[in-house]
């Protein structure tokens, strides 16, 4: 306790004794119980303030990104989708034009040698 020996508690307690007497040392230690008492009561109090303090934030609800199911308006009979009109589509009349004809493909340009082993390819005349 304290970090003391129990020789020293020991040498505390004589010390005590002879100073207050027979009489005042109960009273004395009374007096000490209570106060360490109530300063641990006061430590105790003022940690849980602190604690509640540092976790009242965490335990504050936040608002959901997505409203609960039952915040949510009920729909309707699900009846067809609407037509699509250049109205409340974007872009419909320009994905409705005819696209331009494809031009023909051009066939790749031959490589040297077209696969044949080297020296073997074109030959100057």
């Amino acid at each position: 306790m304290f970090g003391l020996s129990f020789g020293e508690l020991i040498i505390i307690a004589i010390v005590a004794l002879l100073l207050l007497g027979p009489d005042r040392l109960p009273e004395a230690a009374k007096t000490l119980g209570k106060g360490l008492r109530e300063l641990r009561k006061a430590t105790d109090d003022l940690k849980d303030q602190v604690e509640r303090e540092i976790y009242s934030d965490d335990r504050k609800a936040k608002p959901a990104l997505v409203p609960p199911i039952s915040a949510l308006p009920v729909p309707g009979p699900a009846g067809p989708p609407p037509a699509a009109t250049p109205e409340n589509v974007p872009g419909l009349e320009a994905a409705l034009a005819e696209p331009p004809a494809p031009a023909p493909a051009a066939p790749p340009p031959a490589a040297e040698g077209d696969g044949a082993p080297p020296g073997e390819g074109a030959k100057a005349s």
